[in-house]
């Protein structure tokens, strides 16, 4: 049964239901898969993540990972220091909580009843894709959602790994995952701002002031037009050159904030 939730800023979606597995995972998956719902997910250094113990890690035999992605001992003494960004996922996953986590007797994925899961079609995709799968289980069932709004309702639904309703979620997990692609030129005057002052573009404001200061009105614009969608994506994901592949992730600090 969905836990009740009271209403705080953001948007909290309630879910109903189990996805099953079919076999029970071993109790480490389940202790690692619990850890790794709890815990934030942060990119780190992973260089500095070498001389850290993470036993449940170890126990299901999964490498640290691109950008830490899979260490879970974040209560260590010395792992603050291995933070790059502490406000965004490591490379490939979807957001900063995964709020799926196996049901009390390791048999199946359940909703863990915190507010606020975001992207939550993406994570479970992901966790079937990087464990689930990768363990060599099956994962079958549907879930129901239902939004703080009436209308947002609907339902998950997974056959032998793969989730069929709502179509797309494998290409949802790799767009949320991706730089946003942008033109060339409008490309080269956000990186001229980047490189000016790698904080400015987290204030589009003063992003468009130094666009134009620059001599990038085309880049400005850009901006105005795009400023719900792409540019805040792009804040969060880093911005592509559609054109020579070059890619860089913004500071998603304001100025005075880092």
């Amino acid at each position: 049964m969905p836990v009740p939730q009271k209403k705080f800023m953001g948007y909290t979606t309630t879910f109903t239901g189990n996805f099953e597995l079919d076999r029970p995972l071993y109790d480490f998956q389940v202790l690692y898969l619990l850890e790794f719902a709890r815990t934030r997910r942060v990119k780190r250094n992973e260089a500095m993540l070498t001389t850290i113990p993470d036993s449940l890690r170890d126990a299901v035999s999964l490498p640290l990972g691109n950008e830490g992605c899979y260490f879970i001992n974040e209560s260590h003494p010395e792992a603050d220091a291995s933070i790059i960004d502490d406000n965004r996922p490591p490379k490939g996953q979807p957001g900063l909580y995964c709020q799926w986590q196996p049901i009390f007797n390791g048999r199946g994925i359940e909703w863990n009843g915190h507010e606020k899961f975001y992207k939550y079609i993406e994570w479970l995709q992901y966790i079937i894709v990087n464990f689930i799968a990768q363990w060599d289980y099956e994962l079958n069932g549907t879930v129901t959602w239902q939004g703080e709004t009436a209308s947002d309702i609907g339902k998950i639904i997974v056959v032998k790994n793969q989730i069929i309703e709502p179509y797309g979620a494998e290409a949802k997990l790799k767009t949320i995952t991706s730089p946003v692609t942008v033109p060339g030129n409008i490309w080269q005057g956000l990186y001229a701002v980047h490189l000016h002052d790698s904080h400015v573009l987290a204030s589009w404001i003063a992003a468009l002031h130094s666009c134009n200061e620059l001599g990038h009105p085309e880049t400005a614009k850009w901006i105005e037009d795009n400023l719900i969608g792409l540019y805040g994506a792009g804040i969060n994901r880093g911005f592509q050159n559609q054109e020579t592949g070059e890619a860089f992730i913004p500071n998603c600090y304001p100025m005075g904030a880092s």
